[in-house]
């Protein structure tokens, strides 16, 4: 088969994957809340915080708003306990303003019943149970900031498997400190990247077009170095990202990546970017006219780089060799995309550093452990299937993937309507 017989058969299959596909748009936003906690003595206060769209998860009798879901929610699935024993909800979960997209709802505890009046000033053991939404979202994570006695906060991870964690009252030394903080947010960034659909599509995207161990290290190290930079400007809040954006160029990197894939082996890279430039082009108009989508500046940048770069990927060779560079300003988008989380829930000031640091080490963990499983799968592909199997494995692949990242790209570049 020629390789424009070979195009022409793989576009109406990509274009069939960005219409039909019924992905979440939003894959990479994982549901997650926060809560920020305060104990002083038996006084325990409680401020609960999530998107609104997390809400929309639960089931409703009509006329209910989202915040009345939410206070019922939250009074039925978080409880506090001192010494094995309830501590008393001195108020009901009450709603709070917010900002825009978010809600908030706080209460207090009374964890001094039962005890002696004499016992009374001094703080025992806390646990905390949040069952929250996990049962409407297995994956779900909760985020609890605790500040205990006034010591410097600490974060704790729930998860549907990890519901409940015991607050000690020992005073925590600034070296033990900066060890869980650290040990924390490791966890934080391995299970980040799990859940984060796109990021295990892209990295795929960018596995299916290498053949050696060189060229692999090279992929990982380029994207690293990219995220690495991105996410720490980003929390760091030297540069301030636009979510919505961030998510929209996610759903790109991933299309132009498997188009790439296409164009090195087909040789139809010119082709394949004036495609890319006439959607670009379509969706231009409709930002200029209609003011809807991403703005003018961002898909004439866009339209630039798919007509200066897709062509030059001219064979398999000229593609993995600009494969590093590529992997570096697609990873400076996806580490922003990394820092989404993080922005949201905060980093502790007095850790900062070993907060980030352990993040970027668990995405590293989660990122090896994703491409040493994708590279085991292509190796036993490769015995399993007859070589004249494998082009039309990988063409296939890219296409599919191609359709999912155009299908991201559309429906977050017009998330708000």
């Amino acid at each position: 088969m020629t390789p424009l017989k070979r195009l022409a058969l793989l576009m109406p299959l990509v274009l069939s994957c960005a219409l039909l596909l019924s992905s979440p748009a939003h894959a990479h936003n994982r549901s997650q809340s926060f809560s920020s906690w305060q104990i002083d003595g038996n006084h325990v206060q409680l401020l609960f915080t999530l998107k609104s769209r997390e809400v929309t998860r639960l089931p409703t009798d009509q006329g209910e708003s989202l915040e009345q879901l939410l206070v019922e929610h939250l009074q039925a699935n978080v409880a506090v306990a001192s010494n094995n024993q309830p501590c008393l909800q001195v108020t009901p979960f009450n709603a709070l303003s917010a900002n825009p997209g978010y809600l908030r709802a706080s209460t207090t505890f009374d964890c001094s019943s039962g005890e002696p009046p004499e016992a009374q000033e001094q703080s025992s053991p806390v646990t905390l149970r949040i069952d929250s939404f996990f049962q409407q979202a297995p994956s779900h994570v909760h985020y609890a900031r605790v500040a205990l006695d006034k010591q410097p906060a600490v974060e704790y991870l729930f998860t549907d498997s990890v519901r409940e964690q015991r607050i000690n009252n020992t005073v925590m030394t600034w070296n033990r400190s900066v060890y869980h903080s650290a040990a924390q947010y490791t966890g934080l960034g391995v299970s980040h990247i799990f859940g984060g659909v796109d990021h295990i599509v892209f990295l795929l995207s960018l596995l299916l077009l290498l053949r050696t161990v060189r060229s692999v290290v090279l992929m990982v190290t380029g994207f690293t170095l990219g995220h690495s930079i991105s996410l720490s400007l980003a929390v760091m809040g030297w540069v301030i990202p636009d979510t919505l954006v961030i998510e929209a160029l996610i759903g790109f990197t991933i299309a132009a990546v498997s188009a790439e894939n296409i164009a090195a082996t087909t040789g139809a890279g010119r082709k394949i970017a004036y495609s890319f430039a006439l959607g670009l082009c379509l969706m231009l108009l409709l930002s200029i006219f209609v003011g809807l989508g991403l703005t003018p500046i961002t898909l004439i940048g866009l339209m630039i780089f798919t007509l200066t770069y897709l062509p030059l990927a001219k064979n398999s060779a000229a593609s993995a060799a600009m494969r590093p560079l590529l992997t570096v300003a697609f990873g400076v988008i996806h580490g922003f995309g990394f820092a989404s989380v993080l922005l949201d829930m905060g980093l502790p000031a007095n850790e900062r550093w070993p907060a980030l640091l352990g993040f970027n080490i668990g995405v590293e963990i989660g990122q090896l452990l994703i491409v040493t499983g994708i590279a085991a799968v292509a190796f036993w592909l490769r015995k399993a299937v007859r070589v004249t199997q494998v082009p039309i494995i990988f063409d296939f692949s890219s296409a599919l993937l191609c359709g999912i990242g155009l299908y991201w790209f559309i429906s977050r570049s017009y998330a708000a309507l």
